[in-house]
């Protein structure tokens, strides 16, 4: 019996982040922009799948992406919420607040370390932090700006400070606006990123092991850094594969 076809979206707020899974191999993955991505051409080209599942952040998209899987791809997606039979807790106060990109990757992080305290970091538009203890319960965590908005915010925001491109700095001391910026975002943003690691760490878990896990379009960048355990980029499609096959158990 051939193995089954899987395809899992991630709906954000600047990109889409796709993939497809035969059986439980990740095969293939791609990225669009939001805008647009109802009607984009990809999703003919995927041909037929026999599951799907969805999370999104951009709610005004969920409706007509799902519309244009259905129709090019034979399966309408199974939307990944808060209230969705998932398996995890959610200690939220308002648990529907809680953003189903951080739901997934929580879902990522169970289904490769189960039954271990994780630390979920996902650089995108936004860093988000997600705290996961060993019983499935996710205990909530921070949100900070991503790295790429700090220069943008400030070239916004001030009159004589230039836009800069978020490239590593050779160098703290930056001798120029442009090297002083990429030097203030890059080790900025690692510090700020170290500092809430340390505290969630400390209230969620104490003297627990923890694995830290970063995900997300900028990971890499910080891969050397220190700050992870392990570097999973594609931990958000983990995650939707667990929730579709939970979705779909007789396809």
């Amino acid at each position: 019996m051939p193995a089954l076809r899987t395809l899992v979206i991630d709906t954000g707020n600047t990109t889409v982040f796709g993939g497809v899974f035969t059986g439980n191999r990740l095969t293939r993955r791609f990225r669009i922009q939001t805008q647009g991505a109802a009607s984009a051409g990809c999703w003919k080209q995927l041909g037929r799948m026999d599951r799907a599942a969805l999370c999104s952040v951009v709610p005004a998209a969920t409706a007509s992406v799902s519309r244009s899987v259905a129709r090019h791809c034979g399966v309408r997606p199974q939307v990944l919420t808060s209230a969705s039979p998932h398996g995890l807790g959610i200690a939220y106060r308002e648990p529907g607040r809680l953003g189903t990109d951080r739901l997934a990757c929580a879902l990522g992080a169970r289904t490769l370390f189960p039954r271990q305290h994780v630390i979920v970091v996902d650089c995108g538009t936004a860093t988000t932090i997600t705290a996961l203890d060993r019983h499935g319960m996710i205990l909530g965590g921070a949100i900070l700006p991503g790295i790429g908005l700090w220069p943008a915010m400030l070239a916004a925001r001030t009159a004589q400070l230039p836009a800069v491109s978020i490239r590593p700095p050779r160098r703290a001391i930056g001798r120029t606006p442009e090297e002083a910026l990429r030097s203030g975002t890059h080790h900025g943003h690692i510090g700020a990123i170290r500092e809430v690691i340390a505290r969630v760490r400390a209230e969620a878990f104490g003297r627990a092991a923890v694995v830290v896990i970063g995900t997300g379009g900028h990971a890499r960048r910080f891969a050397h850094s220190g700050l992870f355990a392990t570097v999973q980029p594609d931990l958000i499609l983990t995650g939707l594969n667990t929730f579709a096959a939970q979705s779909f158990p007789d396809a």
